[in-house]
């Protein structure tokens, strides 16, 4: 008989923690091997195959949540049956058993639609909006160049990306600065109002041969800009670099920077 017994709890043990695999949130979107880089499209057969385990495995848990959701109805609703005869005997403690049981139950339905939320939560488009781990303003640039590079032309969509890009590159470098620059100024407002002011200024001029110019100009200035805060910046974090590898030679190899010298 102990030998079953055993076997019983390891059989509703390796259930047990099957079902709240199952139940468990999941993080938002795809795993990590599928959206490496919320810049990228990722769309080659590992982000499918990933996409394909995501959507089986919340299929499944919202499948095993609606099963136990039943089951757990089904108890409440019989003990609330039983209680209320209880109760209309004048029995105080069916009384509290049924207001505990209604309470239970409650939580439990709360419970319940909290997980189903998270099992069915829509994995974020990032052609179509900026992914939630972005910072701000490098969100809303990526926004900015989803929603418009479908509609340029082919020689405004380079310089665009182009444009976009080099921003993006500006803001990440400048990202650490906790005083107002000029190099932080000019790139937080190319990604909140410059590049999106410009795009909506195109998109309501005529389509013509002049109005393509005025956009590749402009987008060149941003970009310039942009290239030379990029350029500045990474000169500075060289001089860092350098700056700090000496330190260690220095700390922890005090003999090589004699025979150097």
């Amino acid at each position: 008989m102990a030998p079953r017994v055993r076997a019983g709890f390891k059989a509703a043990r390796t259930g047990s923690r099957m079902v709240r695999g199952l139940l468990r949130s999941s993080a938002p979107g795809l795993p990590r091997l599928a959206q490496p880089d919320p810049w990228l499209r990722p769309r080659g057969p590992a982000w499918h195959l990933e996409r394909g385990r995501n959507l089986s495995r919340r299929a499944a848990g919202l499948f095993v949540l609606v099963l136990i959701s039943l089951l757990g109805a089904g108890v409440v609703g019989l003990a609330v049956v039983l209680l209320g005869f209880g109760v209309l005997q004048g029995n105080d403690v069916a009384g509290w058993l049924l207001a505990l049981t209604l309470l239970l139950g409650l939580l439990g339905a709360l419970w319940a639609t909290r997980r189903a939320r998270q099992l069915i939560r829509t994995e974020p488009q990032v052609s179509g909006g900026a992914p939630i781990d972005l910072p701000q303003d490098e969100a809303q640039l990526l926004s900015t160049l989803r929603a418009h590079q479908r509609a340029l032309p082919a020689p405004a969509r380079a310089a665009f990306q182009t444009t976009v890009l080099a921003t993006r590159d500006a803001l990440r470098l400048t990202a650490e600065d906790t005083t107002l620059e000029r190099d932080v100024f000019d790139a937080r407002q190319a990604a909140r109002e410059d590049l999106p002011e410009l795009m909506r200024a195109y998109q309501s001029a005529p389509r013509d041969e002049r109005t393509d110019r005025e956009l590749l100009d402009q987008l060149r200035l941003i970009e310039g800009r942009m290239q030379r805060v990029v350029q500045v910046r990474g000169e500075a974090q060289g001089r860092i670099l350098r700056a700090h590898g000496r330190y260690l030679q220095d700390k922890y190899d005090p003999d090589a920077r004699r025979d150097e010298k």
